[in-house]
């Protein structure tokens, strides 16, 4: 089969579907990524055919109206100015879409592609699975949507999945109708979420039962596969990290380090984190790995138990490492349980707090919402995460994990629903 991957977003929305994309080759199907024009590199270095959607996000984020954004930490303006941008850019957006669905015969979308790649593959015809990494927005009697969970009874469960499913669309109404009209489909009164799934499509969330089980009242398209993880045999040992054999030499001049990273989000009032590195560094005796990813913190302090890269491969550091602070990405999260290391999720925004909750609730490790960490709070987390009862939670739950085979489900589920009439 020739399936397309589309996803627009961050590092932690493009990785899960380098996992995705080498398991389906690997059955002997062709596939293309499309996702913004800055993640060429990184797609085509595991030998995946990559189209280039228009727009870069890293600058897109960096730009002062990006970094403004972020340093609200408020998930509602965020969610304006990604729109708001992608609105700005909307023809030549929509023109490379175009180009790339039209050159493949089945389609794999995540939420945020979804308005475009939906309206062209109605129009083209053509199947689409969706794909989500994110706690599920299915509605449900059995828990609230994370960010509702102010209550937890069935009726109110189920009316909360509604809640933002609406507000969804208020952000994509407009765009969405207008390039339907484009394209001479009918103009949708309902909201998309709703329209989509009446057509029953495969509804894949790729995340661990074991963190989030599929609840009775689902539907049979919907489902929960576990984790996609990078095939053994595919992962590059130096893939990310630019200075390996420096690195492997800190390594060895110390006890294992605190992994600490924020991936994509791009770390906006860097001054408050480099205050609170340097106290840590300076009330602690911890070693702290840095992983800057599209943050611009040039003032880091120069210390002998501070080591600071961009990117670093996941598979090959997390072992190194005794904890791991970190945004609460879901990709980031599995390789981190999956890896036994105890978690410090400090959250910016959409479903980072979720998962923080969850991560908490399973005493798996310490939630730290962005707006109310300092070094202190920072301090009695990377204590309280070294206890034995969270590191035995988190070797049993690393242990289902990697039990699951999520990515071989995926695959399953894929190709069944493909092949389907």
């Amino acid at each position: 089969m020739n399936i397309g991957i589309y996803t627009y977003g961050t590092h932690g929305d493009v990785q899960p579907y380098i996992a995705l994309a080498l398991g389906l080759m690997d059955k002997g199907h062709q596939i293309t990524i499309s996702a913004p024009e800055n993640f060429k590199n990184f797609v085509e270095d595991f030998g995946i055919n990559f189209h280039p959607l228009y727009g870069d996000a890293e600058e897109l984020m960096n730009s002062p109206e990006g970094q403004s954004v972020l340093q609200t930490e408020n998930t509602i303006k965020l969610m304006k100015y990604f729109f708001k941008v992608l609105n700005g850019m909307k023809i030549p957006l929509r023109k490379s879409y175009i180009e790339s669905i039209s050159q493949v015969d089945f389609i794999i979308a995540n939420s945020a592609t979804l308005p475009i790649v939906n309206a062209i593959a109605e129009k083209q015809n053509k199947k689409v699975a969706l794909t989500y990494f994110m706690p599920p927005v299915v509605p449900t009697k059995a828990f609230p949507l994370g960010d509702f969970d102010f209550f937890d009874f069935p009726l109110y469960n189920k009316f909360t999945y509604k809640i933002a499913q609406n507000f969804y669309w208020k952000f994509v109404k407009k765009e969405t109708n207008e390039f339907r009209d484009e394209l001479g489909l009918p103009m949708l009164s309902e909201n998309l979420i709703s329209y989509i799934d009446k057509q029953k499509p495969l509804d894949l969330y790729c995340l661990s039962p074991s963190l989030i089980p599929k609840p009775n009242d689902w539907e049979s398209h919907h489902k929960i596969t576990g984790f996609l993880t990078i095939p053994n045999k595919k992962r590059e040992i130096n893939l990310f990290d630019k200075t390996s054999s420096e690195l492997e030499k800190w390594f060895e001049t110390g006890e294992k380090p605190i992994y600490m990273g924020f991936g994509s989000n791009g770390i906006a009032n860097s001054g408050k984190f480099i205050k609170i590195i340097n106290e840590v560094l300076q009330q602690t005796n911890e070693r702290i790995l840095f992983c800057s990813g599209w943050s611009q913190l040039d003032d880091l302090p120069k210390h002998k138990n501070l080591f600071v890269t961009k990117y670093v491969n996941h598979e090959v550091i997390f072992p190194k490492c005794k904890i791991g602070v970190f945004h609460g990405g879901a990709g980031t999260l599995a390789a981190m349980l999956r890896n036994n290391l105890p978690v410090i999720i400090v959250s910016f925004y959409t479903d980072q707090p979720t998962w923080g909750k969850i991560v908490e609730k399973k005493k798996l490790g310490v939630h730290i919402p962005v707006k109310k960490l300092n070094a202190e709070r920072l301090i009695n987390a990377i204590s309280l995460a070294q206890t034995d009862e969270i590191i035995q939670n988190v070797i049993e739950i690393g242990q289902n994990i990697r039990d699951e085979n999520g990515l071989l489900n995926a695959i399953i589920e894929i190709e069944n629903y493909f092949q389907s009439s």
